[in-house]
């Protein structure tokens, strides 16, 4: 088995942008009727946040973005990611950090990982509460830039397999 816990990489900055990438989708993505509807779950993905929760210690919730991305695709995406797509959302997000496969097996304890294993791309977006988060993000996916930018993704938003995010309070 492997496990899910990943050890930062350099090259982790990579993985951001192409995170975030299935939002834009949504917001004007071009293709066929399959991939624009895979465009469109992934963007409800991203817009879904879940429960409203309390404010963390530090006053921010944390949203930790888990992505299953095309193994096929995966390591064109690691390249392409590396570009404008880590650009614009640091310029426009609180963007805590991101991760991306290390290729290191994973290690699993406990219950056994569905046939899409370990996510291969992490990354956590600080935001003042979950109210900004659901102002903000659609802000952010919404303008022409992102639109370009995320036209870039490999296989655009089908290629994300799954799509999770969760929302933490800080215990430290």
């Amino acid at each position: 088995m492997t496990d899910s816990r990943r050890t930062p990489e350099p090259l982790a900055v990579a993985a951001l942008g192409a995170v975030f990438l299935i939002g834009a989708a949504a917001c004007g993505g071009a293709g066929s009727a399959e991939s624009a509807s895979a465009d469109s779950s992934a963007e409800a993905a991203l817009a879904d946040g879940g429960s409203e929760g309390a404010a963390a210690r530090d006053g921010a919730i944390y949203e930790i973005r888990n992505y299953h991305f095309d193994p096929a695709r995966y390591d064109e995406y690691a390249e392409v990611a590396e570009g404008e797509y880590i650009r614009y959302l640091r310029e426009h997000l609180d963007i805590v950090g991101f991760w991306i496969e290390s290729g290191i097996p994973a290690e699993v304890r406990g219950a056994e990982q569905d046939e899409l294993g370990p996510a291969n791309v992490t990354w956590v977006i600080r935001w003042a509460s979950k109210e900004e988060r659901d102002e903000k993000l659609p802000e952010v996916l919404g303008t022409p830039e992102w639109r370009e930018i995320f036209a870039e993704v490999p296989g655009g938003g089908a290629s994300y397999l799954r799509i999770e995010s969760r929302f933490m309070e800080s215990l430290d």
